[in-house]
């Protein structure tokens, strides 16, 4: 890879994580917390890049005043043998080397959304209460609920609870989810996904809704919808997805952390 190749890569780049960073959007890729070390990195790369270019431009300057005082002793003189090869081979590396800008240029020119109701169908059976099964081999006691009429709750607090609490905290609570939309057939449901890191490792969570017309709202619509967990519904028959009877439901704007951590 030319040296010229390496340093626009560094500034895209670098570029790219200061824009993500700075704009908010970088929350669909990594988690919240992560931002100091994406503008630190983002930073770091910007300064490789100034350095090597001034670096470059010094080179330059000096290989040209030096070609200029021998000039007349270089007229004529045959290209070595070899030559024409080691450019071919140098065109094909920049060429491979220019690939490498195009997920640079989709962060700056298209900006792909964060993971939705596509990555949940295809995540199949798995979800983050059933992943715990592997761990929880009984229930075990959860600590109380906070007081209220209406609890709001993340949708991984609430699959957990309602699959291995055996204290069954959320019976006959009156709960509050937000979430986006992700229909399965007839069946839909309220979602999120949970990262660790980042997306790359989301994990999804949901609950079945229950009791209200659903038929109007579409894939990767975000809601919050008020109700109560069906008892006894998050169990092996339903992969440890639980029920949730909707007595409440409007729309809203996606969150500016669409993820759970």
């Amino acid at each position: 890879m030319r040296r010229e190749t390496q340093n626009i890569l560094l500034v895209l780049l670098g570029g790219a994580l200061l824009k993500i960073s700075l704009n908010g959007t970088f929350v669909r890729y990594v988690r919240p917390d992560l931002k100091p070390l994406l503008i630190v990195s983002g930073a770091v790369m910007l300064a490789l890049a100034a350095v090597s270019i001034v670096q470059d431009i010094r080179r330059a300057r000096q290989l040209a005043a030096a070609e200029a005082e021998s000039a007349g002793h270089e007229h004529g003189a045959a290209e070595p043998v070899g030559a024409c090869e080691a450019h071919g081979h140098q065109h094909g590396g920049a060429r491979s080397a220019w690939m490498l800008l195009l997920p640079v240029l989709a962060i700056f020119l298209i900006a792909p959304p964060a993971l939705g109701a596509d990555s949940v169908n295809r995540s199949g059976d798995l979800t983050v209460a059933s992943q715990q099964r592997q761990d929880q081999v009984v229930k075990t006691s959860f600590p109380p609920l906070p007081a209220g009429d209406v609890l709001p709750m993340r949708l991984a607090d609430v699959a957990t609870r309602a699959a291995w609490d055996a204290t069954n905290s959320l019976d006959g609570r009156t709960l509050q989810l937000t979430g986006f939309v992700v229909r399965e057939g007839s069946e839909v449901y309220v979602a999120r996904l949970v990262i660790n890191c980042c997306a790359a490792d989301a994990m999804p969570v949901k609950a079945k809704l229950l009791g209200a017309d659903l038929g109007a709202l579409a894939n990767d619509q975000w809601i919050t919808v008020t109700g109560q967990v069906k008892p006894g519904s998050a169990d092996q028959a339903s992969n440890y997805v639980p029920a949730f009877t909707v007595t409440g439901l409007k729309r809203v704007d996606t969150p500016s952390d669409p993820y759970e951590t």
